[in-house]
């Protein structure tokens, strides 16, 4: 899967570097000197028998599979400045084929970069070790430096990379994980763990970036003690990225009640997770199964311009496990819930276990959709949760009986400047009581800011609401052809102004535009809102030969309405149908319309078409 082809790797030494490169081959001989393409060696326990010093390189040759299990010590590299290269060359990947113990094991060294290459074990039913197992147990809070981890697969194991600690603070330092794939495991996809107490001070890793994963078919494990089928959870990490990753199809054996997220942050600090895509992760007969968390003991955490989907569970959890460390300063911002919390939580869920306090929880700007019973918005009843929790501009659209919040009577939050939208009941459940209406809510001193009242209750207007689709690993998010506004719609300018300067919103917007924010994770700005894959519909736009007239053609759907719209969001020429009529072919004449650039606003039978138009 994913075999990369037509790669060549080339070692650059420094003047008078006595590193050397060394070649493996099964063609190869171990009494071979390895120092050639022309006498490579045959064996990992070759490989495992030499000592290798800083910045040599050890190439398998690309197709030959290599049966064994990598091991590197204190005794090898150890140099963070001048590492280890591992890697194949040819023309193809080589693999390593660990059967039921590691790929490569590292282990209290540092400076290795791991590139190109396949790992794979005997299956996630059999296998109870580690693709790739990183693990530091010195004393004196030790970290260890520069692990590059690109361009490998990795299967059939119990976790695929796993970076481990044990004493203290000691751990691992600047680790890049980028373009890998890792499936078919059984407990987690990436994850990352060390010495956990809630009186510790600071944290055993630093500077872990997961970039461009795709982690999936991490099934669990049938243990009622833990969570299993996680896709990414790094834990104990002060600076961690993950960005650009996608994992789905994760936890289905999992039984733990506390159970699998596709992508989390537990006990760490300054972590973001951003452009992920997780969905189809399972409870299995457990809980939780959900798309994105940070949970315990995490402070000044961001979870932004993630796309969350059909997942069991929650689409964004933030949440405190009994015995962590506080947790303070979280933001959940511009992300998109599409029929999240099939059978538990909601949306957005937060809960609190443990006595610590959670603290400054912001979420705003978020589009939030969904078709199941669960609320949401969802404040579990544990423990109460009163520390200050904003929730801002987020657009709260319930195609059903949901409640659109669930607050239970102990715990409070705030709620300004949002959109809520019901296509059955309107209900908010807060405090113990039920209101039925956004003006009914406001008696809870929520939707208003000093005396004036905010928020809107109503449609929102979304392009192809409840009909997003998988974008896939690879694909930018903003490719998503749902949740857009709509030039109608009442969020737009409606949001209320936070004092805090975004870089964009979900779709690649500039986050506020005439100096007043949307509602939801959509900024309209007149010029973005166009559908990216046109070839998918059956709408054809065309002018006739000297561009006087724009001529919009349908094969099946109906067309209702057209209106042609200008960069500042007027309307300039339309056209509207009775709806009993039935025209599959609209023209609009351009003669005294200005060059430029202009979108198409279409209305069919079943849904609502935004395209750009160039007139010249």
């Amino acid at each position: 899967m994913n075999n990369i082809i037509g790669f060549v790797v080339f070692t650059l030494l420094p003047l008078f570097s006595f590193a050397k490169v060394y070649y493996v081959s099964n063609s190869g001989n171990d009494s071979n000197n390895g120092e050639s393409p022309d006498q490579p060696w045959k064996t990992i326990s070759k490989v495992n028998s030499v000592d290798f010093q800083p910045g040599d390189s050890i190439l398998f040759w690309g197709g030959d599979i290599f049966d064994g299990n990598l091991y590197f010590d204190v005794n090898d590299g150890n140099d963070s400045q001048n590492p280890i290269t591992i890697s194949s060359y040819g023309n193809l990947k080589a693999t390593i084929n660990a059967s039921n113990s590691y790929g490569i094991f590292i282990y209290n060294s540092q400076g290795f970069n791991i590139e190109n290459i396949n790992f794979t074990g005997n299956g996630s039913n059999s296998n109870t070790s580690n693709g790739m197992y990183f693990y530091n147990d010195l004393e004196g809070d030790t970290k260890l430096s520069h692990f590059g981890i690109s361009n490998c697969e990795i299967s059939g194991f119990f976790n695929g990379i796993s970076i481990e600690s044990s004493a203290g603070n000691s751990g691992f330092n600047s680790v890049q994980i980028d373009n890998c794939t890792i499936y078919n495991c059984i407990d987690n996809g990436i994850r990352a763990l060390g010495y956990f107490s809630v009186e510790k001070m600071g944290y055993s890793h630093s500077n872990i970036e997961i970039k461009e994963c795709e982690v999936f078919d991490i099934m669990g494990i049938n243990d009622p003690n833990s969570h299993s089928g996680n896709g990414i959870v790094l834990s104990n990490v002060q600076y961690g990225l993950i960005e650009n990753c996608t994992v789905y199809n994760c936890g289905v054996n999992n039984v733990h009640c506390g159970g699998p997220i596709g992508i989390w942050f537990w006990d760490s600090d300054q972590v973001t997770i951003q452009f992920c895509e997780a969905y189809n992760i399972s409870a299995g007969s457990g809980c939780d199964g959900g798309g994105f968390d940070l949970d315990g003991g995490v402070t000044n955490g961001v979870m932004q311009y993630n796309y969350s989907h059909d997942n069991d569970g929650s689409g964004f959890l933030v949440g405190q496990f009994a015995g962590a460390r506080a947790m303070d300063n979280i933001i959940v911002r511009y992300n998109i819930s599409e029929n999240d919390a099939k059978t538990n939580g909601g949306s957005i869920a937060l809960f609190n276990l443990g006595a610590t306090k959670m603290n400054n929880i912001l979420t705003y700007n978020n589009t939030l959709f969904s078709n199941h019973a669960s609320p949401i918005i969802f404040m579990y009843d544990f423990n109460p949760l009163n520390g200050t929790i904003e929730f801002h501009n987020n657009i709260l659209y319930a195609n059903g009986d949901g409640d659109l919040i669930n607050v239970p009577r102990e715990s409070s939050a705030h709620f300004m400047g949002n959109l809520y939208f019901s296509t059955d009941a309107f209900k908010i459940q807060y405090q113990g009581a039920t209101y039925n209406s956004l003006i009914d809510f406001r008696n809870t001193n929520n939707e208003l800011f000093e005396g004036n009242s905010l928020g809107y209750q109503g449609n929102p207007l979304l392009v192809n609401a409840g009909n997003g689709r998988t974008i896939g690993h690879g694909n930018p998010l903003s490719n998503l052809e749902a949740y857009q506004l709509t030039t109608s719609s009442p969020a737009i300018n409606a949001g209320f102004n936070i004092d805090i300067s975004d870089t964009q919103d979900f779709f690649g917007n500039f986050p506020i535009v005439n100096g007043k924010r949307d509602i939801g994770a959509h900024e309209f700005n007149g010029t973005l809102m166009t559908e990216k894959h046109s070839e998918q519909t059956d709408i054809k736009i065309y002018t006739n030969i000297n561009g006087s007239e724009l001529v919009i053609l349908s094969e099946e759907l109906i067309i209702h309405q057209v209106q042609l719209i200008d960069i500042k969001g007027r309307v300039i020429t339309y056209f509207e149908q009775d709806q009993d009529l039935a025209f599959k072919k609209v023209s609009l004449n351009l003669s005294d319309i200005k060059s430029g650039i202009y979108l198409l606003n279409i209305k069919t039978s079943n849904k609502i078409l935004v395209k750009k138009f160039i007139h010249y």
